[in-house]
C-alpha cells in the first residue's frame, strides 16, 4: 500500500523547472579574459580571504531558489498521506476498520475429501481473527444476509465471541449475487470508524453471481486504497448431479384422481449415473424408485404421480441419492387438492328452449359423467347478470356470444385472469369485434390471443390439430383423424395473428379450409390461460356440438385452463414468504407462526400490508404457516421453498477474470 499519493500527479512534471536556477548559475560561471591591474592585487587578496563565505552564500541562494520551485509544484500536485503509511512512519500500527465476509451460498456445501467448502471457510475465518488488533473495529457478515451483520464495528476484546458465532454458521440454500453484497460492504466502509479499511472475503469462487456491475465500486476502492483480500475455500471439482425441477403437470389436482408430476435431473459429471435409487415422498410416506441411466452431461425426466384422498394442501418431495453437493438433490412441492371446480358460463344469447341457449351444449358437456358430476360445479348467468355479479373467484370463466363489455368489466376480467383464473371466449352474432379489439386485444397487450376481424361465411369440413408442445387439446389427438374430419363448419371468426410479434400466443388447431384459418388459439396471461375459439359454443356456426368429440374436447380444454394452484405456494430460497389475507379478516390469538426446516421451534410471522410475512427462507424445504382468524378458528397453509438452481452451476471463475471485475 503506497503511503503518499498525489491528486494532481501530472503537475509534478513542473518540478523540472527547478533546473533553471542551476542553469543560470552555471552560465554565469563562464571564464573571462584576465587583465592585470596594479590595484587589483590588493582587491584579490581581499577576495581570497572572503571566497569561502561568498561561495557558501551563493550555494545557499541557489538551493533556496531551486527549493522554492520544487515546493510550488509539489503542493500544487496536492499530496495525500495515507493513514496506513503515516502509521508506519510513526513506527506503529494504525487502527483499522476490518470487515470479514463469509460466502454461505448453496454451493459452499460442496464436499471433497469428507469436508465441505464451508467447513474450510469457517476454519479460515477463525484464523483471520488473529489479525484483528484489540483496538480495531471488526464487522462480520454472511453473504446471504449482507444487511444484517452478525457483528458490527465491535472491538474484539476476546476472539472467542466471534469464533463462536462463526462455528455455529451453516450454509444456506440461497443464491448469492455479489453486487448487493458489495454495495452493502461499501456502505459499511463509508460509515467505518477508522480511515484504514480492510475487507476479507472467503468464497468458493464459483462463477455464478459475479458480474461486471461491481467494477465501479472496485475502481473506487482502489483509488481509496482499501485493501481487498479474497480467499478461495472451494475446490476445482465441478462434478454434480442436480434435481433441477419438480413440476406438477396437471393444472388441477382433484380428490381421488391421479395427479401427475415430473422430476428433471441433470448429470453434470464425467460419468454416467446408473443403478441409482431416488425417494418419492407423498405426505410423508416415502417410496423407493429406480432412476433411469443418465449419461454424463445429459438431462433426464422422471414421471411421477400421486393420489390424494382429501381436499386441501398436500406436499410431495423427490430426493436423489447424496453426492458431493447434497443441497440440490432434494425438492419439495405443495399440491392444492380440490373437491370441485367453479365454472362460470356467461350466456350472451339465452333461450328457454332446450339446447337452444348459447351455452347449453357446453354446460351439458361439462356435466356428463357420473364420477365427475360433482367435480365441475357449473353456474350459468346471462351477460346482464354477469355485469352485476359480485366478484366471486371462479376457476374458469366462459364468455359465449357476449356482445360487449364495459371498460370496468374488461379490467376486472384482466385482473382475474392475471391472478390465475382460466378464460374461454366463443364468438357469435352479437359480438362487437371492434369493441373486443379495443378492450380485450389492446394491440396484443390484452387478453385476446389475436385481433378479431370479421365473420366469414364458408362451408367446409375438418379440424386439424397442431403439433408441438403439450396443450389443452391433447386429448383430441388420441382420436382417429376421421372423427375430426367430419366436423362441418358454416361460419367462423377471422382473426389476424403475428406469431413472431407475440411468441406467447400459439395456434392449437386450424380449420381444414384453403387458408388453414385458426380454430383455437391459446395465450398465457399472467398466471392464467386464455382460449379463443373461432366458432360459437352452440350449433349456430357448426355442427361440432352434436359430435361426441365436442364433449371430450370441451371437458379436457376446461380442465387444462382452469385456475391452477400448482406453483402458487412455491418460492426460491431467500425470497420473502407472503400470504395475502382476505380483506377485513381480523387475526386472533395465538400470534401467527411458521414451522421452518432446521428450526427448533416455530418462528414469529409478521403482518404487513394485509399479508402474513416471513423473510428468512434461506433454507429449502417445507414451511407450515399457522394463524388464527378471530371468530372462525385456526388456519394452516403450506409453502415449498426450493433451492436456487443457479447454485448448481459449479463452473469456477478464473483469477484473471475476477481481478478484471474489481477494476
Amino acid at each position: 500500500m503506497n503511503s503518499l499519493t498525489f491528486l494532481n500527479q501530472p503537475l509534478l512534471w513542473g518540478m523540472a523547472l527547478a533546473a533553471i536556477p542551476i542553469v543560470i548559475h552555471l552560465l554565469f560561471r563562464r571564464r573571462f579574459r584576465r587583465v592585470d591591474w596594479a590595484p587589483m592585487h590588493y582587491l584579490k587578496l581581499s577576495i581570497q580571504r572572503n571566497r569561502r563565505r561568498v561561495r557558501i552564500e551563493q550555494l545557499l541562494l541557489l538551493m533556496l531558489r531551486t527549493l522554492l520551485i520544487l515546493l510550488l509544484f509539489f503542493f500544487v500536485a496536492r499530496p495525500v498521506m495515507h493513514a496506513a503509511g503515516l502509521g508506519k512512519w510513526l513506527g506503529g500500527r494504525s487502527r483499522t476498520s476490518q470487515i470479514l465476509v463469509i460466502d454461505d451460498s448453496l454451493s459452499m456445501g460442496y464436499r471433497e475429501g469428507g469436508r465441505s467448502a464451508f467447513d474450510r471457510a469457517k476454519e479460515l475465518a477463525v484464523s483471520l481473527l488473529d489479525g484483528v488488533a484489540q483496538k480495531d473495529r471488526f464487522t462480520l457478515l454472511v453473504a446471504s444476509r449482507p444487511r444484517q451483520p452478525l457483528l458490527h464495528e465491535v472491538e474484539l476484546v476476546s476472539r472467542d465471541e466471534a469464533a463462536g458465532l462463526i462455528s455455529k454458521l451453516e450454509p444456506t440454500d440461497a443464491f448469492v449475487s455479489w453486487e448487493p453484497v458489495v454495495q452493502k460492504i461499501d456502505e459499511l466502509l463509508t460509515s467505518g470508524s477508522y480511515p484504514i479499511r480492510d475487507v476479507a472475503l472467503i468464497t468458493d469462487l464459483r462463477r455464478a453471481g459475479w458480474d461486471e456491475t461491481i467494477s465501479s465500486i472496485g475502481d473506487r476502492w482502489s483509488s481509496q486504497q482499501i485493501e481487498m483480500r479474497i480467499f478461495d475455500a472451494g475446490s476445482e471439482s465441478t462434478a454434480n448431479a442436480a434435481l433441477s425441477e419438480l413440476t406438477q403437470l396437471d393444472r388441477l389436482a382433484m380428490v381421488g384422481a391421479a395427479t401427475r408430476f415430473q422430476a428433471t435431473i441433470h448429470n453434470a459429471s464425467q460419468r454416467e449415473l446408473a443403478g441409482a435409487n431416488a425417494t418419492w415422498t407423498v405426505d410423508g410416506k416415502p417410496t423407493l424408485l429406480q432412476l433411469p441411466t443418465i449419461a454424463a452431461g445429459e438431462t433426464a425426466r422422471v414421471d411421477l404421480s400421486a393420489v390424494f384422498q382429501e381436499a386441501g394442501p398436500h406436499h410431495v418431495e423427490f430426493a436423489l441419492p447424496d453426492d458431493a453437493l447434497r443441497a440440490d438433490n432434494r425438492r419439495t412441492a405443495v399440491c392444492q387438492v380440490r373437491e370441485q371446480v367453479n365454472i362460470l358460463l356467461v350466456d350472451g344469447e339465452p333461450s328457454s328452449e332446450p339446447l337452444s341457449g348459447e351455452v347449453d351444449f357446453l354446460a351439458l358437456a361439462l356435466a356428463i359423467g357420473a364420477t365427475d358430476a360433482d367435480a365441475f360445479r357449473v353456474q350459468v348467468v346471462t351477460d346482464a347478470e354477469w355485469s352485476t355479479l359480485a366478484s366471486a373467484e371462479s376457476d374458469l370463466i366462459v364468455l359465449a356470444n357476449v356482445g360487449n363489455l364495459t371498460p370496468e368489466q374488461a379490467a376486472r376480467l384482466e385482473r382475474q385472469v392475471a391472478s390465475g383464473t382460466g378464460l374461454m371466449i366463443f364468438p357469435g352474432e352479437q359480438v362487437d369485434a371492434a369493441a373486443y379489439a379495443q378492450l380485450l386485444y389492446r394491440d396484443g397487450e390484452g387478453l385476446l390471443p389475436a385481433l378479431p376481424e370479421t365473420t366469414a361465411d364458408e362451408e367446409f369440413t375438418g379440424l386439424v390439430l397442431e403439433g408441438g408442445a403439450a396443450g389443452p387439446l391433447d386429448a383430441l389427438k388420441q382420436l382417429s383423424p376421421a372423427v375430426l374430419e367430419r366436423i362441418k363448419v358454416r361460419r367462423f371468426l377471422q382473426v389476424r395473428l403475428d406469431e413472431q410479434q407475440h411468441p406467447e400466443v400459439r395456434v392449437l388447431a386450424r380449420w381444414n379450409n384453403a387458408e388453414s384459418s385458426p380454430a383455437v388459439l391459446e395465450k398465457q396471461y399472467g398466471r392464467g390461460q386464455v382460449l379463443l375459439w373461432t366458432v360459437t359454443a352452440d350449433k349456430a356456426w357448426s355442427d361440432w356440438p352434436t359430435e361426441p368429440s365436442y364433449v371430450l374436447g370441451m371437458r379436457e380444454a376446461a380442465a387444462a385452463v382452469v385456475r391452477s394452484d400448482g406453483g402458487a405456494h412455491e418460492l426460491t430460497a431467500g425470497d420473502v414468504l407472503r400470504l395475502a389475507l382476505p380483506e377485513g379478516v381480523q387475526l386472533g390469538s395465538p400470534a401467527p407462526t411458521v414451522e421452518c426446516p432446521a428450526a427448533d421451534k416455530p418462528q414469529v410471522v409478521h403482518l404487513e400490508d394485509g399479508s402474513l410475512t416471513y423473510a428468512d427462507t434461506r433454507r429449502a424445504g417445507l414451511y407450515k404457516l399457522s394463524w388464527n382468524v378471530a371468530g372462525t378458528g385456526d388456519r394452516t397453509d403450506l409453502f415449498a421453498v426450493l433451492p436456487d438452481r443457479r447454485e448448481s452451476q459449479l463452473a469456477r471463475i478464473a483469477a484473471e477474470q475476477l481481478r478484471s471485475l474489481w477494476g
